[in-house]
């Protein structure tokens, strides 16, 4: 089993601290976010394969790498969405996709059965998707079901799991130890892992509705 890679540095752990301040205005927050994609963006890409081409520079020809894979980025609205804008600003040829997703349930029950379902309310997707390597974008971790919901639906539709990376900035350990179990071959980045998962499935200390925060709603 992959243990989820923990991403983390100075920087990193400053704009962690200002999502998770609940007087952290909408755009600070949105700001914020952006920032941690971007410092995440070496380690998250770090398993991408590269292959080289020729160019010419103003003095002469030179070997250059490029990113070889075909990549797909998929946020999970509405959170994901946060992630997006900084993931396709460092990929500009990777793919975009979108899925909707929304947990239900109505609280934890233990470790293993959190009580937590999730549906699919939207998905645009490309097709072809076994050909991708692919990200799935979300800011939280909580119970695990909306991204467990994403898995199950790229590996049934062809997609390797050794292709999937999920990149998140806080994560529950309660769930990513249930997906970890789940997918031992799906990568897992994160920047925080918090202990508390509460009985309706949030995390603690965690940040709130991240959703709601990025699109300027009080929770």
């Amino acid at each position: 089993m992959k243990d989820a890679i923990i991403v983390s540095n100075p920087l990193i752990s400053h704009y962690v601290g200002i999502i998770r301040d609940a007087n952290t205005c909408k755009n600070d927050f949105v700001n914020a976010v952006e920032s941690i994609v971007y410092l995440m963006s070496f380690s998250i890409t770090g398993h991408v394969e590269t292959a080289q081409k020729r160019v010419m520079t103003p003095v002469a020809e030179a070997d250059v790498g490029y990113f070889f894979d075909k990549i797909l980025l998929i946020p999970i609205l509405r959170a994901g969405l946060a992630m997006f804008d900084p993931m396709r600003k460092i990929l500009p040829l990777a793919t975009f996709g979108y899925v909707g997703i929304k947990r239900k349930g109505d609280k934890v029950t233990d470790a293993e059965n959190m009580g937590f379902t999730a549906d699919m309310y939207y998905c645009n997707l490309p097709p072809k998707l076994h050909e991708f390597k692919v990200m799935i974008l979300d800011v939280v971790i909580a119970t695990g079901s909306t991204v467990d919901y994403a898995i199950e639906y790229l590996i049934g539709q062809g997609v390797k799991p050794e292709n999937i990376s999920l990149v998140s900035i806080i994560s529950s350990r309660p769930g990513l130890d249930n997906l970890r179990r789940k997918f031992p071959e799906v990568s897992i980045y994160t920047c925080e892992i918090d202990e508390i998962l509460t009985e309706k499935g949030y995390i603690s200390p965690g940040l709130g509705d991240a959703g709601n925060r990025y699109n300027g709603y009080d929770d």
